[in-house]
Formats: structure tokens, C-alpha cells, sequence
């Protein structure tokens, strides 16, 4: 296709006139070279799904014949599919002294009409000639003064924000798979940490008699001891877990002399060793880890604490006076003295501080990516709150596997919204917007402050054609701190035309939209900047560059960031060829070793 170039010479259209009256029309017919036509804006552009359509006809000085008029008739015919055409409504003007209530183009002056109209954008227009066509009438007859081409197709950048979704959500531009969820807009799944390794401990606690060392055999036999080895024993045998230490720490009542107490104390703690050393001696690898922990020889905090969670009667005036006495000796001898008022000290309080604490410190290990996935597909349950949340995030886990993890993980903590949340999110991603509205609904009653949540309803409305309810949401959404909310609604500022909204709206993050946007908003300093630091390497992002470049005037710019974007996605070529953003590159040979 060569290059739009109005030739007015060429507008000296050979016509038949009918004998008699016809001299006026003639004399148009032969001047219609004189006739300045032009469009605004140049090529024509597409907003909103619109075409406006404004081209000025400006008649000189003495043309206009004072008693004729003529008809205006736009047309616009496709060069990508033979035979579409579009015309547009008809416009007549009118000499000074026809009776009728046309505009006027006086004789002697001459002037200008405007004329108007807006179209339904169709893609086969993309690449189109807008063609004018005009014929003057005088009286009965008709004459043909011209049928020109005065525009070159329809410019529909507005239209790469759909590309611009699947390039920001890190989706490969028309991957049909994903192609219908990232035109929708921006999910928020909500993201955990990864599980760290985490210590927990399993505890035995053995008691002795008074100003005893030695365990009875009742003592050694109680169900307590058989449920701690077996704990430890199945701690040990777990491969994610492991055993790291064994302390024994042994303690004495504070009623007895203070050097006899140490003397127990250390006596205990020998016997505790031996103790846990003896039943766990089948447990591989525990006796190596088994070590005595160093106490004081009187246990105040044990006898303060015990006293404070008994039942004894006047347990806080006991524990005040005792209060009063730092020194050991004489704090003994008062609580001798106290216990002989109060048997219950005797019997509910002292016998528990005569004891060994035996504890096995267990640590869990990290899972690594791989084992969480195949756990979420094989044992879920062997999974901890926080991994099956974590997991259900994880990119290498298919939707189905995560919404079967997530229902058992919603149903086990149904207080959580952030499960909810996430379970929508992957009933999204496998076009279940039905139940994904209802998990989101679920998780906005348990939590009705989350951006997250209004983001994702209104992802949903969007998709259900229910545009004021996505933008109620995505409002919310933004109001509550939502980075997606914002781009969600520059994406629709974008499909409505408002570009100055949109750059608002898309905030300070660099994405292939928000360049788009100030592009759009004659921003092509911005736009350039922002693309510049977009993190992907996708195609359209090169292809955005050589728009910038383009209407930046920068030839060079445009052949390299062209060359870039279609050697990385040849589709491209035949796209760009069609693309009026690079007509005035079309007959360059540079642009065309690029497309051809």
C-alpha cells in the first residue's frame, strides 16, 4: 500500500454534464482541485470502542455556485476483508441561495464544513481507506466532483491493553489456555511465608519422696513414662524431624537444710540421667544427647508457682510473708512453720518440687518445594496449617490439586479468610466464577477489610459483564490499600477511554499498561521511562517501544524495538504491517525487511 498522498490535480475528474443549465457544475467539477479536504485526528483512532470521525471541506473564494449544493458521503472500506465497507451518513451544504437549511458556503468568500460522525469500531476497519465522496446538484441535475481517498485506516493502540494483561500477570501473550483468565484482570492470591524448620518439645516429669534420690518402681512404671518414650521413639524414626537434645533438670523443696537440698539435687539430676537414659536406651542416637541441666539447689520460683495454682486457703498471705525472707535458712524455717498450720503445703505443694523435668527437644526440618507438592497430592494431611497453605500457592501445583487442598484446609480453619480467599482464586482460574464468588463472599464475611477480597469480587462482576459492580469493588479494594484494585481500574479507564484516569489508577509500579496508558495520554517521556523498567521480556513490550519511538519521530528507534518484537514473536510482522501507528515507515525499506 503507498503512502496517502492527495494529489488535487488528480481531482480534475473527467464528468458528463447533460446540455443546458449545467455551467456552474461544470465550473466546480473543473476547480475541485481548489477544494482543501483533511481529517482530524490523522489516521483515524479508536476509542472506547469508537471511531470519531471529523473531515473539514474548505471551498475557496468564488467556487461555491450560489444556487447549488452538494452532498458529502464518507466511506470506509476495508483492505483486510474484500468487500466490507462501512458509509457513513450523508452531509449536504449549500449555496447562498438555495432555500433550504443546509450550512451556507457563501460565493464571494467561500468557507469551511465540518463534518461528523462516529463509528463502531470493527477489526476488519484496522486497515481501511477512508474514502469522500461528493456530488453537486443544480436545479435537476447531478454531477459527480469527486470520490477520493483521504485517510488510511484506523489506529487501535487502546486495544494492545488486553496484550497488556496477559504481559503484566506474567501470562506469554496469547497462550489460550491462559488467555481468558488474564483478560478478566488481576487476581490477588494471597501469599504465606514458607515454613520454616519449628521446636516443639515433649516433656516427663518424675517426682521423689522427701529427702529421697532414688525413684520408686511405682513412679518408674506410670503411664507418663511409656507415653514419652514412645513419643521420642516415633520423633526419632520421623525423618522430618529431628531429636536434638534430651535435658534433665532436677529440683528440691525449700523446706530442708540448704546444703542437704544441693546434695539432692545433685543426686537427682544423676538419677534423672540414668533414668532417661535407661528408657530410652532403644532410641537410636538419644543417649548421646542426654545432658543434666545445672538448678538451684532450692526451688523458690517452683514452690511460688505451685502455691499460686493450688487450692490452699490463704495462699496469697502465705506467699507474702514468705515474701519477706531472703535468706534461705530462715525462709525454711518458716515454711516448716507455715506447713504445720496448713497441711495443705505438705501434701499439694512441697511433694511437687521434689522432681526431675526431663525434656526432649524436637525439631521439625524444612520441606523443601518438591516434597510439599507431592505431599499435597499424595498426604495432604501429613501437612501443617501453614505448609498447606504455602503449598497451595506454589506456581508447579495445578488448580485442581490446590482447590482439593483448599477446601480440607478451609474446612479445618473455617476463621481464616485467607484460605477462602485463595480457594476463589483457583475456582477463577478453572472458569468456576460461580463458586469462586461464593468463597469470596466467605471470606469477606470473616474479614471484611481486606483488599484482597473486594479486588477479587470484582474480577468476578468483571467477567460477568457486571461493570459498575467490579468497579464498586475494585474501588473498595484500592480504598483498603490494593496495588491490583488500581491496575484493575486503570484497565478499564483504558477499554473506557479515560486515559488520564488510567495513569492515576495504575500508580507507580512500571507495567506494560500503565506505559500504555501515558502513551495514550501523550505521555511518550513517561511511557518510554516505564517500559524501560517493566521486568518482562515479552514481545509487546518491544512492540510498545517502536509506538513510543514512533510517535516520538525516532526512526531508528522504531526499526530496532520492531525488529526486537518480532523476532521474538513473528506474529507480529503481519500485525505491524497493518498498523497505522508506522505509516509513514511503510515504504521504507528498513521497516519492510522487518514485516515482509
Amino acid at each position: 500500500m503507498k503512502k496517502v498522498s492527495v494529489n488535487y490535480l488528480a481531482l480534475m475528474i473527467a464528468t458528463a454534464f447533460v446540455a443546458g443549465g449545467c455551467n456552474g457544475l461544470k465550473k466546480m467539477a473543473n476547480n475541485a482541485n481548489l477544494i482543501q479536504r483533511s481529517i482530524t485526528p490523522s489516521p483515524l483512532e479508536m476509542h472506547a470502542g469508537k471511531v470519531p470521525v471529523s473531515i473539514t471541506v474548505s471551498f475557496p473564494a468564488k467556487y461555491f455556485d450560489k444556487k447549488a449544493y452538494i452532498v458529502c458521503t464518507p466511506s470506509l472500506k476495508s483492505e483486510l476483508n474484500s468487500g466490507a465497507e462501512i458509509k457513513m451518513k450523508s452531509a449536504s451544504i449549500q449555496g447562498e441561495k438555495v432555500k433550504d437549511n443546509n450550512p451556507v458556503i457563501p460565493y464571494k468568500a467561500g468557507g469551511s464544513y465540518t463534518y461528523k460522525d462516529t463509528l463502531d469500531y470493527s477489526d476488519p476497519y484496522r486497515r481501511s481507506d477512508l474514502i469522500l465522496n461528493m456530488k453537486a446538484t443544480k436545479g435537476s441535475e447531478t454531477v459527480d466532483i469527486a470520490d477520493i481517498k483521504i485517510g488510511d485506516g484506523v489506529n487501535v493502540t487502546p486495544l494492545l491493553v488486553e496484550e497488556g494483561l496477559k504481559v503484566d500477570n506474567g501470562v506469554v501473550a496469547g497462550a489460550n489456555n491462559n488467555g481468558k483468565e488474564a483478560g478478566s484482570g488481576r487476581l490477588v492470591e494471597v501469599k504465606v511465608e514458607k515454613p520454616k524448620s519449628s521446636t516443639m518439645t515433649k516433656d516427663l516429669t518424675v517426682y521423689y519422696l522427701m529427702q529421697k534420690a532414688a525413684l520408686d518402681k511405682k513412679e518408674q512404671k506410670k503411664n507418663e513414662v511409656s507415653s514419652f518414650v514412645a513419643d521420642v521413639k516415633a520423633a526419632a524414626n520421623d525423618a522430618n524431624t529431628n531429636l536434638k537434645s534430651i535435658q534433665v533438670a532436677s529440683y528440691a523443696s525449700p523446706d530442708g537444710p540448704e546444703d542437704m537440698n544441693a546434695n539432692l539435687v545433685d543426686q537427682r539430676g544423676k538419677t534423672g540421667e540414668g533414668f532417661a537414659k535407661d528408657q530410652l536406651k532403644k532410641v537410636e542416637g538419644a543417649s548421646n544427647i542426654i545432658s543434666r541441666q545445672t538448678t538451684q539447689a532450692e526451688d523458690w520460683e517452683g514452690f511460688k508457682k505451685e502455691a499460686e495454682a493450688s487450692n490452699l486457703k490463704d495462699k496469697d498471705l502465705i506467699l507474702r510473708v514468705l515474701s519477706m525472707y531472703s535468706d534461705p535458712n530462715v525462709r525454711e524455717r518458716e515454711i516448716k512453720n507455715i506447713s504445720a498450720a496448713y497441711t495443705g503445703l505438705k501434701t499439694s505443694v512441697l511433694p511437687k518440687l521434689r522432681r526431675s523435668e526431663i525434656k526432649a527437644v524436637l525439631e521439625t526440618k524444612e520441606k523443601t518445594n518438591a516434597e510439599l507438592i507431592s505431599l499435597s497430592k499424595s498426604a495432604p494431611a501429613q501437612l501443617s496449617k501453614e505448609e498447606a497453605l504455602y503449598a497451595s500457592t506454589l506456581a508447579d501445583l495445578d488448580p485442581q490439586t490446590k482447590i482439593n487442598l483448599l477446601k480440607d484446609y478451609t474446612s479445618k480453619n473455617p476463621n481464616d479468610w485467607r484460605g477462602f480467599n485463595n480457594l476463589g482464586v483457583n475456582y477463577v482460574k478453572t472458569g468456576d466464577l460461580a463458586s469462586a464468588k461464593t468463597q469470596f463472599e466467605k471470606a469477606k464475611s470473616i474479614d471484611g477489610n481486606q483488599g484482597a477480597v473486594y479486588n477479587n469480587l470484582g474480577v468476578v462482576d468483571y467477567s460477568n459483564n457486571e461493570v459498575e459492580g467490579a468497579k464498586e469493588n475494585w474501588n473498595k479494594a484500592k480504598n483498603f490499600g490494593s496495588q491490583e484494585a488500581g491496575y484493575n481500574l486503570g484497565v478499564i479507564n483504558i477499554r473506557e477511554g479515560e486515559y488520564d484516569k488510567a495513569v492515576v489508577n495504575f500508580g507507580t509500579v512500571p507495567t506494560f499498561n500503565k506505559a500504555l496508558a501515558e502513551t495514550l495520554n501523550r505521555s511518550t517521556a513517561d511511557a518510554k521511562s516505564t517500559l524501560n523498567n517493566v521486568e518482562s521480556e515479552d514481545a509487546w513490550v518491544d512492540y510498545l517501544k517502536a509506538i513510543v519511538a514512533a510517535k516520538n519521530s525516532d526512526q531508528d528507534g522504531v526499526i530496532s524495538n520492531l525488529k526486537n518484537a518480532c523476532k521474538k514473536n513473528s506474529e507480529l510482522k503481519n500485525y505491524a504491517k497493518n498498523d497505522v501507528e508506522f505509516i509513514r515507515y511503510f515504504e521504507e525499506s528498513a521497516f519492510k525487511a522487518i514485516v515482509d
